[in-house]
């Protein structure tokens, strides 16, 4: 299905698709933000909206194509073959709070995701990533920007945690006494962390590691220029 819009500086477009709670829902996007949040219905709510950047940005060029079935549904952004298009499309879905985010990509804009239970699998080249109120496996990846991510409860042991980015800051909040093995790794920046780190020599001289209670859940926080800051939701840095 192919959604265009009307020549003009700006231009919206909305629809709603039934999705069951434990679905699958991706958005791939090129140029502009996506935010996810979750409620208490077993449907996905969209807008989009895109923007011309400039007097040649043709909105009608630029199109959404959706990909549904009954598990799942993917919205893609399909430019006339020419990214240079100076169009933005903004994304803004409500999901059903059970969901597996499993396909979040942006190549210039941010991400947010509020609220939702499952999976999450982000991904941005320059963005922020926002994961708020979330709970269950969560990977983010940016290359330029910060990852952040506030956590409700963790997911099962042997699930992913993984927060990285390479030119900014990750800050992770967990859940008050959590049971996790977290490694954090800054090659130019700091630690910020109630919690005690130790070094390791077979895991190189910017890896440090610490067991919080019991251990089990696999955390990864990594950026190359930024600070790492980690802590509990009860006990804010």
């Amino acid at each position: 299905v192919a959604l265009p819009a009307a020549d003009a500086l700006q231009g919206n477009w909305s629809g709603r698709f039934a999705l069951p709670p434990g679905g699958r829902v991706a958005v791939e996007n090129i140029h502009g933000n996506l935010v996810v949040e979750g409620w208490d219905r077993a449907e996905v709510d969209v807008v989009v909206t895109k923007k011309a950047l400039a007097a040649t940005g043709r909105l009608a060029d630029v199109r959404v194509g959706v990909e549904f079935g009954p598990q799942s549904l993917t919205f893609r952004t399909l430019y006339p073959g020419d990214l240079e298009e100076p169009v933005q499309v903004d994304y803004r879905l409500r999901v059903p709070r059970q969901v597996r985010l499993e396909g979040l990509r942006t190549l210039q804009g941010d991400i947010t995701v509020r609220a939702v239970d499952g999976s999450i699998d982000a991904r941005s080249l320059s963005g922020n990533i926002v994961d708020e109120n979330v709970s269950g496996r969560v990977v983010a990846h940016a290359l330029t920007g910060n990852v952040v991510a506030t956590l409700r409860s963790l997911p099962a042991p042997g699930a992913a945690l993984v927060l990285d980015t390479v030119n900014g800051d990750v800050d992770l909040m967990l859940p008050p006494r959590p049971n996790a093995d977290v490694d954090v790794n800054t090659v130019a920046g700091e630690v910020v962390s109630n919690y005690v780190f130790t070094t390791d020599a077979a895991l190189g001289d910017t890896t440090r590691r610490v067991r919080l209670g019991n251990g089990g859940v696999k955390v990864s926080l990594q950026t190359v220029r930024g600070n790492i800051r980690v802590g509990e939701r009860c006990n804010q840095l």
